[in-house]
Order: structure tokens, then C-alpha cells, then sequence
């Protein structure tokens, strides 16, 4: 089990009973106690967890960080399974953009081993996870910081990064309503993914096909400005007929 993977169950036996004692953690993933504790510290660091003497507690159930990983969870499978396509399109040699989300979370997660390869995100948790890997140079892009996304808002594309023009944006969607728009209920995180698809030549918009018929306030952008979705094979059959229509590119993972 990779140690991202075995830090997702830490988080699932905390979210389930509470807390979590060092010695239980190691007897039921069979590594030392050492290594828990390293991965204690460093959720702790991401504020993942509240680590205590001797184990850990859940953070409160209305904290921002609880929030996100309560949406880390939901759809995990289909999400994981996005993830696992869209970080294939990630290639040596490039300059690519990451929004924030949880499923753009799992992407950054699956990156395959790349040299020379910009990274740019407005998403915290993204940059932590990203900023030791080898071959890559990671930027933030800089803004007031959104604490339920755990990111930053874009208010001006050209001064972003110093105008980076990206080879790929990767998007997320609070939701898309029935006319094919990704939308927000935040006008501000709106004009931030509208300035993030401005910032490359190439757009991937990865959802999970619950984000799919569901309205919200403040339009983003249209579905036509993508490149390429990627969504998950639980997509009703009257939403992937009206996408083949749309003429943008589809993978169902």
C-alpha cells in the first residue's frame, strides 16, 4: 500500500470512530510505529488531523479542512479513476495549471514520474503535495486565499504567475447545469477558474458525473471551451448522447 493510500484509511478509521492509537495504526497496516507516526505529522502538518500523544483525533466536524476531506471521500472510487486518466496527459516537457478540488487533489497524487514540467495552482494542498516531486518546479498562484477550497482567488490572469501561458489547465466543477456550463456558487471561484482556462491553450475538465444537471449562480465557463472532459462510466445515457452533440472530446474512466 502506497502511503498516500494508507493515510486515506487513517482518515476514514478517524472519520469513523474519532480517534486512532499509533500501535492499532501499525498492528492493522503492518509498518512500524514510526512510520504512523510520520504519517501523523505530516497530516497533522496538512491539518488533515490533530495529532495527540500516542495516536491522533479527528478534527472538528466543522472545520474547513474536515469539509475537504469529507468531499476527498465522496466518490472517492470515480474520482480515483479520473484521476488515474486525466494524470496521463501530463508529459515531460511541459507547463501545466491545476485548479483546486478534490478530484484535481487525486490527480496530483497519480502523476507519473516527468522532467521538466511547470506546475502552476492556486490549490495549497496541491503545492505541498507537489513541491518535493522530483523534475517538476511548482509554483503558487497568488491571490486572497479561499479557505473552503484550501486555495487562492484569481482575480487577474495576465498578472498570474507572470503571465505563464500554460501547454494544460486542469479544471474542477462545483457543478454543471443543464445548458452545459460549469457553474459556482461563488461568483469569486467563477472568475478564478474563468482565469485559469484563459491561462492555457489546452483545457481538461475533470467531474464526476454527480456534477452533472445541477445549477448554481455564477457561470464559469462553457463546456465548449474544453478540451477534453474526463467524467467516470456511471454517466446516464440521456448526459453522454447530449456531450457527443457538444463536439468536445469525452473519456469515461
Amino acid at each position: 500500500m502506497l502511503a498516500e493510500q494508507r493515510r486515506q484509511q487513517i482518515m476514514l478509521e478517524l472519520q469513523r470512530v474519532g480517534q486512532a492509537r499509533t500501535r492499532q495504526l501499525a498492528e492493522f497496516f503492518e509498518v512500524s510505529e514510526v512510520t504512523i507516526r510520520s504519517d501523523l505529522e505530516i497530516m497533522d502538518a496538512k491539518k488533515q488531523l490533530i495529532k495527540t500523544h500516542g495516536g491522533a483525533i479527528a478534527l472538528p466536524s466543522d472545520s474547513p479542512a474536515a469539509a475537504f476531506e469529507e468531499r476527498m471521500q465522496r466518490n472517492f472510487d470515480a474520482k480515483r479513476r479520473i484521476a488515474q486518466v486525466a494524470a496521463r496527459q501530463i508529459i515531460d516537457n511541459q507547463s501545466i495549471v491545476f485548479d483546486s478540488g478534490s478530484t484535481l487533489l487525486q490527480v496530483a497524487m497519480q502523476m507519473p514520474p516527468v522532467n521538466n514540467v511547470v506546475v502552476a495552482t492556486t490549490a495549497m494542498n496541491i503545492a505541498q503535495h507537489l513541491m518535493y516531486r522530483p523534475g517538476l518546479d511548482v509554483h503558487m498562484i497568488g491571490g486572497r486565499v479561499f479557505p473552503s477550497t484550501v486555495s487562492t482567488i484569481v482575480s487577474d490572469s495576465d498578472k498570474a504567475v507572470g503571465g505563464l501561458v500554460a501547454h494544460q489547465a486542469f479544471v474542477s466543477a462545483h457543478a454543471i447545469d443543464q445548458a452545459f456550463d460549469v457553474v459556482d456558487v461563488s461568483e469569486d471561484i467563477a472568475r478564478t477558474k474563468r482565469n485559469l482556462v484563459r491561462m492555457a491553450r489546452r483545457v481538461v475538465l475533470v467531474a464526476d458525473s454527480s456534477k452533472f444537471d445541477i445549477g448554481a449562480s455564477s457561470k464559469a465557463f462553457s463546456l465548449s471551451r474544453v478540451d477534453l472532459i474526463i467524467t467516470d462510466s456511471n454517466m446516464p445515457h440521456s448526459i453522454r448522447h447530449r456531450l457527443e452533440k457538444l463536439g468536445v472530446e469525452v473519456r469515461y474512466a
